[in-house]
């Protein structure tokens, strides 16, 4: 966690990359890239319930599979890691 500054709302900044080394294609990267902003769009809260509002959290997902998944699978792991960033930083 870091201070926040007074222009910044938001109390967590993500970020999300994919490999193109595994995905050559930017069709595929961006895919991923959609749908890991959209599982952590809408499962985001319970960690921003837990980051004080002095402090800004930064997270950065990297996906490291092989495999193109579909939503219901990215979702269960940005959950999963939600789920782990909000005991980690109870207030």
């Amino acid at each position: 966690m870091v201070p926040r500054d007074e222009s910044e709302v938001s109390p967590v900044r993500m970020g999300f990359s994919v490999s193109k080394k595994k995905f050559r294609g930017a069709v595929q990267r961006n895919k991923l890239k959609r749908l890991m902003r959209e599982a952590w769009r809408l499962n985001k809260f319970p960690v921003y319930a837990t980051v004080p509002p002095s402090s800004q959290l930064h997270v950065f997902f990297i996906f490291t599979g092989n495999e193109l998944l579909d939503f219901k699978a990215v979702e269960n792991a940005v959950v999963k890691s939600a789920e782990k960033l909000a005991t980690l930083h109870k207030v």
